[in-house]
């Protein structure tokens, strides 16, 4: 009986721990299911924070969008009207205050008889900056703007570099700039455009900024050749396209517009072949007759976004804007298509009875491909023209050839000259 009892004991221990041990199993499953969809549910939750930022961000781009849909046909309108040259600045500040959502927005001009810059017009600045503080043109961000001829942003990271304690400095009188943007008159800089305290994303901002300079430097341009009369300076006398120095004011600005806004531009550069068989054979005014008769047949086989210009003597320029990643193939095939079309043309000319037909020689430069400024392009697209020039010439040709320096080589100037 005794061990009887003892076996009982003993079997309902088993089943005890037995027992036990399922439940502490079943527990143990339980406690990672539970543990499981609590980090689930962690999860969902850090997944529904995210959309939400994720929402919110949309949201608010969706509301910048249409806001800048809005504001920028408003902004066009008022820096085109007719007014007081003078006027602009200050229609340029408040539009940029309102469009950045800016805390400071200031127009800085050269001080009289110094290199130094001063405050003309602006918003969120003390009263006592118009006029009286002196910025140096070579000092933080507001000297790298004017050193480089572009928008530059406090992200860049050339903005900061080189300042000195001894000159003064937007950012020594506690302005830090998001942007600083040059404007350009008929002569080069007349001002710059400071946008301080913009709550969205530079980068995103930097192209609108750019499009605010570019208008209010095209309105003070303006302004000024008919202020004075003389909105026929920019013209070549004889073919009434681009004259040289014109040109080559509007090639740096599209220049700095391809920074800016990361457009490539086209270069084509031609002359006529043997012309001056024209001029000995029937006199200069045939020749000027041709060359008039040349530009006509270029301006009205170009774009109206397109520049035609007269670089000298019988050479001529086209400046092409493109549109983003262009084929160089396809630029080329343009310029042999105006090619054709100024060899098929007859012109009369005085002294001959029948029409003479001119041939074009040309070289074809791509920015920033083959070169970064004008002088580069410039250079790129005259050696090829006169490498088409030394293969004989009624071709255009695309520049290929880099230097081991890097450079484009020459293709043999020296051998036409």
């Amino acid at each position: 009986m005794h061990d009887l009892q003892i076996m009982f004991v003993m079997a309902i221990m088993f089943f005890l721990i037995v027992a036990i041990i399922v439940l502490a199993i079943q527990y143990t499953r339980g406690r990672r299911a539970f543990d499981q969809e609590v980090e689930r549910t962690r999860r969902k939750q850090r997944q529904i924070v995210r959309l939400s930022q994720k929402l919110k961000k949309t949201v608010a781009e969706l509301a910048r969008k249409r806001e800048i849909a809005e504001q920028i046909p408003l902004i066009t309108r008022k820096l085109t009207e007719k007014l007081p040259k003078d006027a602009f600045p200050s229609i340029a500040i408040r539009s940029a205050k309102e469009f950045f959502h800016a805390k400071q927005a200031g127009y800085f001009v050269p001080i009289e008889g110094s290199s130094d810059y001063t405050l003309e017009v602006g918003v969120g600045f003390s009263p006592d900056w118009q006029g009286k503080v002196r910025i140096s043109s070579d000092e933080g961000i507001l000297g790298m703007a004017i050193q480089k001829k572009v928008v530059v942003a406090k992200i860049d990271p050339l903005s900061s570099s080189g300042r000195r304690s001894s000159q003064p400095s937007l950012e020594q009188y506690g302005v830090e700039p998001d942007f600083v943007a040059p404007v350009f008159g008929v002569s080069g800089i007349v001002g710059v455009l400071v946008i301080a305290g913009s709550p969205f994303s530079l980068d995103e901002e930097r192209k609108y900024v750019s499009m605010l300079v570019d208008i209010l430097s095209t309105t003070l341009q303006n302004a000024t050749l008919v202020n004075t009369g003389t909105s026929s300076i920019s013209l070549d006398p004889l073919t009434g396209v681009s004259n040289r120095v014109f040109f080559l004011q509007r090639f740096e600005s599209e220049i700095r517009r391809t920074e800016n806004y990361r457009q490539p531009l086209a270069l084509l550069m031609f002359d006529i072949d043997k012309f001056k068989n024209i001029n000995d054979s029937f006199g200069h005014s045939a020749g000027d007759v041709a060359l008039k008769k040349l530009a006509e047949i270029v301006q009205k086989n170009t774009r109206s976004s397109d520049l035609v210009g007269r670089y000298g003597g019988d050479e001529f320029m086209v400046l092409m804007v493109l549109m983003a990643s262009p084929n160089k193939d396809s630029v080329l095939t343009y310029a042999n298509h105006l090619r054709e079309i100024i060899a098929s043309t007859g012109i009369m000319v005085p002294m001959k009875d029948t029409p003479i037909h001119l041939t074009i020689s040309g070289g074809l430069a791509m920015c920033p491909a083959d070169g970064q400024s004008t002088t580069e392009l410039l250079r790129a697209a005259d050696n090829a023209l006169y490498e088409a020039k030394r293969k004989g010439g009624n071709r255009i040709l695309p520049v290929q050839s880099l230097a081991l320096d890097g450079s484009i080589m020459d293709f043999g100037r020296a051998e036409q000259e």
